[in-house]
């Protein structure tokens, strides 16, 4: 049976407390949703497992964390710094912290909340993230709370000065290894970890992982900021680019209402791998990773377009997503009413996203719509035409829809056909989409001052 149809049934209980598995039969076999605190998720933290993630590796990176923030969808600068000679996280850590978060949930059920210090054996680990156990994968336990636990993620902070990942000139050698900037904060996912066999703050011998958990990673959990992810879907998948793709894609489909567009060099610049100039070899590079990605019915649809000026080439990924991610996005309120989250847990005010703290200026509609890609409005056209069918005065829609989208952002129109597809794939009775699609947009543009929006002389009907 296809496991996008198997995504519909939640999990009734979690982790070491429901899922009866042989210790030789770990790999899981039954459907199994899983809720991910959204925050973190939003942020590319994980990288390609590869030989350069421990010594020698890249001790810290840039990246951007795409919110909405009061209404606007913003980019948030954020630096990656590495634990150490163990380097920064990978695909393995990943499917260790997604059975972490697996089997937190299931403490959360059986004792209705969560401990700011946890305790976790290296067997209910493999188990929760459906891994057999082996030498090897309690080694890769043990690497992955450390490193964890030595990940620190800054927001309103630049990158240290030069640093080789981005080749920059130093004029001044003393100043090596200096931030270039004192301003900005910097966050931790786990506090303190105790492995199995040291000795913990009380002066005792630890038999199990304890696990001090970041206030604003348990309290954001505890407040139900998750998204939902079919864990076993993504347990099965073998390649590292694959669960990458997976964990990034699910906050820019939640950002884009099923929709998300990358560019090529983010990517490599996220995940560390090589990059390729010939669009060919781009292809080729992801092309395991949307294989399976597609056939699991997690994509619809992906193309890759050539962008850049300027004598920089690049390329930008664009998806849609498939049958299997709206099935399973779904079905967070009920998963958030079976665990319980954010009915009483914690305060509201209590809750604060930390890295809102690297939030830039704001910045003015026109300057947002001038960083838009090129191609960005001839493909938002082309979709919102095939949307619409038939109209009377095809030349009147179209110059209507020009100007929408020359004034709002292609982020906006992309979230409103996204939530016209949700409610047609709900089954609701909507007479035309593209009208519908039209008097949302139209909202839209009157919000940033277009006059034109609200102007009863513009026939843009059938």
């Amino acid at each position: 049976m296809d496991n996008a149809d198997l995504v519909t049934d939640s999990e009734q209980t979690a982790a070491r407390f429901s899922v009866s598995v042989h210790p030789k039969e770990a790999v899981l076999t039954a459907p199994v949703l899983l809720l991910a605190e959204h925050i973190l998720g939003s942020i590319p933290l994980w990288e390609v497992k590869s030989k350069k993630n421990g010594r020698g590796g890249v001790r810290e990176k840039e990246v951007v964390r795409e919110v909405y923030y009061r209404g606007e969808l913003r980019k948030i600068p954020l630096v990656i710094y590495a634990s150490g000679d163990l380097g920064l996280p990978n695909s393995v850590d990943l499917e260790l912290f997604r059975g972490f978060e697996r089997w937190a949930l299931g403490v959360l059920k059986h004792e209705g909340t969560l401990p700011s210090v946890v305790k976790i054996s290296g067997a209910d680990i493999l188990q929760a993230c459906g891994k057999e156990s082996s030498g090897v994968a309690y080694a890769e336990v043990d690497r992955f709370f450390l490193r964890m636990a030595g990940t620190m993620i800054s927001a309103g902070r630049n990158k240290t000065t030069g640093d080789r990942v981005h080749e920059t000139k130093v004029e001044n050698p003393s100043r090596r290894g200096k931030l270039g900037s004192k301003r900005g904060i910097v966050f931790k996912i786990f506090g303190t970890v105790v492995l199995p066999g040291q000795t913990n703050g009380k002066g005792e011998l630890a038999h199990t992982y304890e696990v001090e958990l970041a206030s604003w990673y348990r309290d954001s959990l505890l407040m139900g900021n998750c998204f939902v992810i079919d864990h076993s879907l993504f347990t099965e998948m073998k390649g590292s680019l694959s669960k990458l793709l997976h964990q990034l894609l699910h906050n820019l489909f939640y950002l884009g209402k099923g929709h998300a567009e990358q560019r090529y060099s983010d990517l490599v610049r996220y995940w560390q791998i090589k990059e390729h100039t010939s669009r060919s070899k781009v292809v080729q590079q992801f092309a395991e990773a949307h294989h399976e990605l597609t056939r699991r019915r997690f994509l619809d649809q992906w193309q890759i377009v050539p962008v850049g000026s300027g004598g920089h080439k690049d390329f930008m990924f664009i998806w849609n997503a498939g049958p299997a991610w709206w099935k399973t996005e779904a079905q967070l309120p009920d998963l958030r009413e079976q665990y319980e989250l954010g009915d009483g847990q914690v305060s509201p005010q209590q809750v604060i996203d930390p890295f809102l703290t690297g939030l830039p200026a704001q910045i003015e509609a026109q300057e947002r719509q001038s960083t838009e890609d090129p191609t960005s409005a001839a493909r938002l056209l082309d979709v919102i035409l095939e949307m619409s069918g038939r109209r009377k005065d095809p030349k009147v829609w179209e110059k209507w829809w020009r100007r929408a989208i020359n004034t709002v952002p292609h982020q906006v129109i992309w979230r409103r056909i996204g939530e016209v597809k949700e409610r047609k794939a709900r089954g609701e009775r909507i007479q035309n989409l593209g009208s519908y699609l039209t008097s949302l947009v139209r909202v839209d543009a009157a919000k940033s001052g277009a006059v034109w929006a609200v102007d009863a002389g513009e026939d843009t009907s059938e």
